[in-house]
């Protein structure tokens, strides 16, 4: 199903406010000085303070955001959330509703698997608002990977690519955005490529550390078709062509796979917002992360000269979701 009148009306990231240096990062897994930057193309990561998590990085994201579009709390319908390092309850979507000061009458839903979780999120948001159950959604993601997969928890080469970040959007059926930027929702789709469902694997070890299963070079090979087979469903479902996509907001493992997945492509590396290289992976909030880049980046254009956005991402098992967004004018 292809929604018509389903509009992403404002968008937001936050991040950890420690940035560390990669070869900090490198040292503090015991790994060669150098590694993160040469093999994988992170300079640096954000990682949470001590007075940071998903709640506080999710409420910086999803305030500003509310704040900025001029919309009340009570505006809200649904509050969608999603996280992979929240494991505790009350859930996500719970304690930001709280912690928001949301009605009561506000759905709260936690969705979400991994790193696809994203456009699961926006996809589970669509199908609400073209039921007719909700006119303003807040989707939040929000993700603290420096505890849970940290020194001692995890081995670097897996462990040390991850940082710490949020995002948030809000989407309406409404044309009341006036003159703010918008994009009207296309269709989203998903699947599950379980063939590769053994390149990375992850449960607890039961002495407080993690058993992490992790065959980076099967997983980034995976990755890496399976992204460029996302966008180019993207292009036969939307008629849109890739060399008319003005930025392509996907999962990004590390920056040397973005770089990769570009040249396959055929489209300019600058398509990709850069966020991995600065922050890391951020896992559920990677996606949001760049596709508020992304949005930030249409916003300083002129109306006309906006570009389509594609979306597609990945999650463990190997899961798989794409979508497309195109630029309204109000």
């Amino acid at each position: 199903m292809q929604s018509a009148n389903v509009y992403l009306i404002g968008s937001n990231s936050a991040f950890g406010a420690r940035v560390v240096a990669s070869e900090a990062v490198d040292e503090a897994f015991g790994m060669p000085s150098g590694k993160l930057k040469s093999r994988a193309g992170i300079h640096s990561l954000a990682y949470a303070s001590e007075n940071e998590d998903e709640i506080s990085l999710g409420l910086k994201a999803a305030s500003n955001l509310l704040t900025k579009n001029g919309h009340d709390l009570k505006d809200v319908d649904w509050i969608l959330a999603a996280s992979e390092t929240y494991h505790v309850y009350p859930s996500l979507a719970a304690t930001l509703h709280a912690q928001l000061g949301l009605r009561e009458s506000c759905s709260a839903l936690d969705v979400g698997s991994g790193c696809v979780a994203l456009v699961q999120a926006l996809a589970v948001a669509q199908t609400i608002l073209v039921s007719e159950r909700a006119s303003l959604i807040l989707v939040v993601t929000s993700d603290v990977h420096s505890r849970t997969l940290g020194p001692g928890r995890a081995k670097g080469e897996f462990g040390g690519l991850f940082g710490d970040g949020a995002s948030a959007f809000l989407l309406t059926t409404t044309r009341s955005f006036a003159k703010r930027i918008a994009y009207k929702l296309g269709e989203f789709f998903f699947g599950c490529a379980a063939k590769y469902s053994e390149a990375i694997q992850v449960s607890e070890a039961g002495d407080g550390s993690l058993d992490v299963q992790f065959d980076g070079e099967a997983l980034s090979r995976a990755a890496v078709n399976r992204m460029e087979k996302i966008v180019g469903e993207a292009e036969q479902r939307s008629g849109i062509s890739r060399a008319d996509v003005g930025a392509f907001a996907t999962h990004q493992p590390n920056p040397r796979l973005i770089a990769l997945l570009a040249k396959q492509l055929s489209v300019p590396a600058d398509a990709f917002p850069p966020i991995a290289a600065t922050r890391g992976n951020l896992g559920s909030s990677t996606c949001g992360a760049v596709l508020h880049a992304a949005m930030e980046l249409a916003g300083a254009l002129p109306a006309a000269e906006r570009k389509p956005v594609f979306l597609a991402s990945l999650g463990p098992g190997l899961l798989f979701g794409g979508g497309w967004l195109v630029p309204e004018l109000a």
